[in-house]
């Protein structure tokens, strides 16, 4: 079989839960393995076919319970046609709602065969101190744990058995996550070294560091800035007060095999 590792990760936070569940699946197969990074604008606007042969793993983060709606196209381009999928929700440790069940009906509408699905914790976009650093060593061990699991379910063709969290009709769409939000502002840190216009997916920041009204809050600028010259606005400053004293405890990763 083919291994495909297919993901959404402006942070990396995503991408390591991925690669983690794509190691043991490759040491378990010796099977080639074929990269899909969907961080990138040119990934998202092309169309793939999978087959029978196919095994996907596919993973994003969770934006207000949601599955990133920018996605949500882009996988409705996806053909499985009965290649087999195992599916993850990446959440700042708060909730992951109904994110994973809306992926797992996707999956599903467009042909692929769902073994497994599994919902990690993340550091939280908007704060360090939610889910502050993870995914960590426990939750990579988590995750190898959960992918030899998903092996046998994927080489025995077995579908999920487990009910997947979640709820239909779908939870709202937060206000900015249905479309463009404010940018994070510069302050006088900034150098304009130009690295947060190479990581953002929407491609949002234009030459002279210019906000094209694109912004999904994704935080994937504001993270990597070395100078700290990117914060949100005072509307995402109250979320982040909001999480921080609601939501710092620890949360484990849910398995539905």
């Amino acid at each position: 079989m083919k291994l495909n590792l297919v993901y959404f990760s402006p942070t990396n936070t995503t991408k390591k839960i991925i690669s983690a569940i794509g190691k043991v699946f490759f040491e378990k197969t010796l099977s080639s393995t074929k990269i899909i990074d969907l961080t990138s604008l040119a990934a998202r606007v092309r169309e793939y076919n999978f087959s029978e042969e196919d095994v996907v793993i596919f993973g994003a983060p969770v934006y207000g319970g949601r599955i990133p709606q920018l996605l949500v196209p882009v996988l409705k381009k996806f053909s499985g046609n009965g290649a087999r999928a195992v599916i993850v929700s990446v959440y700042g440790n708060r909730d992951y709602d109904d994110a994973l069940l809306e992926t797992y009906n996707i999956f599903s509408e467009q042909g692929f065969l769902v073994c497994a699905a599994a919902a990690f914790i993340g550091e939280h976009s908007y704060s360090e101190k939610v889910g502050g650093g993870r995914p960590d060593s426990e939750d990579i061990l988590a995750a190898q744990t959960f992918a030899h699991i998903a092996a046998t379910k994927v080489a025995g063709g077995f579908p999920i058995q487990k009910k997947i969290k979640g709820s239909y009709p779908y939870k709202e769409l937060s206000k900015g996550l249905s479309s463009a939000r404010k940018a994070p502002k510069i302050n006088e840190n900034c150098v304009h070294c130009g690295k947060c216009i190479t990581v953002c997916p929407v491609c949002n920041i234009a030459a002279g560091l210019k906000d094209r009204g694109k912004c999904i809050g994704c935080a994937a600028c504001v993270k990597i800035c070395p100078q700290k010259a990117r914060s949100f606005g005072e509307d995402i400053q109250a979320i982040k007060e909001k999480l921080e004293n609601n939501f710092v405890m620890r949360k484990t990763p849910e398995f539905f095999i």
